[in-house]
């Protein structure tokens, strides 16, 4: 796979996504800890600190879950947590000083054996959790089914934010981990792992259901041996997905065929949709007769109608750098079970023939762009992979084949003690404990530099150093410097100092938020390094540049965003 940047383009009039991004969650002289027990304490702690109306009597308030015995005690919820107001729920897990493990959050078995569902059920208002561990199941294996979310609702221009979790053992279809029906929500989610998130039916558990949403931004996440990725339910506005591992999935990876704007870069795609399609039932993959594929796009029809009155011209998707491939057993049991004239499976593939012509036609959809996509086997661990393949392989057969009811799908798989990667047990504390057991750094090592700014492919929280370094590279270049303030004009400013060695500061403001890039080219024109790019808001942006790296001469920075371009000169002695 080559190693290349990112293209950036944003023309002018294409939506424009107001809602702010939700910064880190911090504890604060409004901090209240939170005990694990008795069974429902953070539901009594936080309903208590809510008036009758449902307002927060501390809108600042940040509820800490903080275990400080040497034994881990779950936190299990007994009620659902309302969200009836404007205000933002900020629920943080420390780490048991002891044992090292962070909060678990787990439903409890109430009086009727019944389970309470969801964990949260958000009218209004915004989310922010930070370092927990969510299990679906109970203390006794059930799973309830029917509306089992983690996170439920019907807000609208709401966010949630999530950030260092795990979401292990939900299994009951046709439900979603993450299910917003509002408008124009958005979600951040970051360094979190979703794992075995499947059922024996047809239908899979989802990660993320949501109308018509504003913003997705999904980085460094990990899912892995699951149902369905990202269910955008058609209309989506602005996507990113960067740096995120996804290994074992039965069906869509995403369902997002009217996603407006959109990056998809440097992810990792290993046996995904490989529960397939077959002839008959093709139609539920949502594009006609167009076989199942990880990347799958449609033409506009409810994002052109008011109020967005979008334009196929307008839309900007950037697929690019990212690698992807099916398994040997998953590909050879799909190729055997392939036969159109029984109506049997039809295989995955990476984009189908209607987003294939998408991409190509710059007439009708210049603002398309992919490249550098490759099937290529990244070398995950053989324990791994057979442990995904043999789970996968017995679904695949069993439910297309049409025994459904008695062979081993991948649910019993999973759920076999003798599968190490399954969910986590009852007794998790004592028995396995976090965190997970899979490990998916990979082998390939032309992969583990492949990404953007030659870091790896995929979720960086399995590459400790890389994922430092990285952080550090994006909290220093994201500085913006006035963000109430939003700049009357584009404009990029000369290099300080300049000369300079080895580093100087690049400013420049952006008077509308939207997809940006700020690159540095050598005096051949050749591209040497991607300082900046994305979803940016309005605002003034100051960005220290080192070329240490790099040899004395003439080099040119451009910024772009849309239509709007603009290149300076600097130079570098040393």
């Amino acid at each position: 796979m080559s190693k290349i940047v990112i293209t950036l383009l944003l023309a002018a009039g294409t939506v424009l996504y107001l809602v702010p991004r939700p910064s880190s969650a911090q504890t604060s002289s409004d901090t209240l800890y939170v005990s694990a027990l008795p069974p429902g304490n953070i539901n009594t702690v936080i309903a208590g600190d809510t008036s009758a109306t449902g307002a927060r009597n501390d809108p600042n308030r940040v509820y800490v879950l903080q275990q400080t015995g040497s034994a881990d005690t779950t936190y299990f919820f007994t009620a659902p947590i309302y969200l009836t107001t404007n205000y933002t729920l900020t629920i943080i897990g420390k780490d048991n000083p002891v044992t090292g493990m962070p909060p678990v959050i787990e439903p409890y078995i109430l009086g009727d054996n019944s389970t309470p569902a969801p964990f949260t059920e958000c009218r209004t208002g915004n989310i922010s959790v930070d370092n927990l561990y969510f299990l679906g199941k109970r203390t006794d294996g059930v799973i309830a089914a029917g509306n089992n979310r983690f996170f439920d609702g019907t807000p609208v221009g709401s966010w949630l934010r999530i950030n260092h979790c795990v979401f292990d053992e939900f299994t009951k279809e046709p439900d979603a981990i993450i299910s917003y029906g509002g408008d124009s929500n958005s979600f951040y989610i970051k360094n979190t792992e979703f794992r075995n998130l499947q059922d024996q039916a047809f239908w899979q558990p989802t990660v993320i259901f949501a109308e018509a949403a504003d913003t997705m931004e999904l980085v460094n996440d990990t899912y892995f041996g699951i149902g369905i990725g990202i269910w955008g339910n058609d209309n989506l506005g602005y996507l990113l997905f960067q740096h995120n591992t996804m290994v074992g999935c039965s069906w869509w990876p995403f369902r997002i065929y009217q996603v407006d704007t959109a990056i998809i870069s440097d992810n990792i795609f290993y046996g995904t949709y490989a529960g397939g399609l077959d002839s008959a039932s093709i139609k539920y993959g949502g594009l006609g007769n167009e076989p199942p594929s990880v990347i799958s796009l449609d033409s506009l029809f409810q994002f052109a109608l008011p109020p967005y009155n979008e334009t196929e011209a307008g839309r900007h998707i950037v697929v690019e750098n990212n690698a992807y491939f099916w398994p040997k057993g998953i590909d050879s049991t799909i190729t055997a079970i392939d036969d159109t004239a029984k109506n049997k499976i039809v295989p995955p593939t990476w984009m189908n023939g209607m987003t294939t012509a998408m991409f190509s036609n710059k007439t009708a959809w210049p603002g398309l762009s992919e490249a550098n996509n490759d099937s290529v086997d990244p070398g995950f661990s053989a324990a791994i992979v057979n442990s995904m393949v043999s789970g996968l392989d017995s679904f695949t057969v069993a439910r297309w084949n049409g025994t459904v009811s008695t062979s081993p799908l991948w649910r019993q798989f999973i759920t076999n003690p003798a599968n190490v990667f399954g969910p986590v047990n009852k007794n998790w504390a004592s028995v396995q404990g976090y965190p997970v057991p899979e490990n998916l750094a990979y082998s390939n090592v032309t992969l583990q530099t492949a990404g953007q700014g030659n870091y790896a492919l995929g979720d960086l929280n399995w590459y400790p150093s890389q994922l430092k370094e990285w952080e550090a590279g994006n909290a220093v270049n994201a500085v913006n410097q006035n963000p109430a303030q939003v700049p009357e004009k584009f404009s990029l400013n000369q290099n300080y100092p300049n000369p300079f060695n080895p580093s100087t500061d690049i400013k420049f403001t952006l008077n509308r938020p939207g997809i940006m890039s700020l690159r540095i080219y050598n005096i051949l024109g050749q591209l040497v390094n991607v300082v900046a790019q994305g979803f940016r808001p309005a605002g003034s942006y100051s960005y220290n540049v080192s070329m240490d790296k790099y040899a004395s001469g003439v080099y040119f920075y451009t910024l772009q965003q849309g239509s709007n371009i603009m290149t300076r000169k600097m130079l570098l002695l040393k």
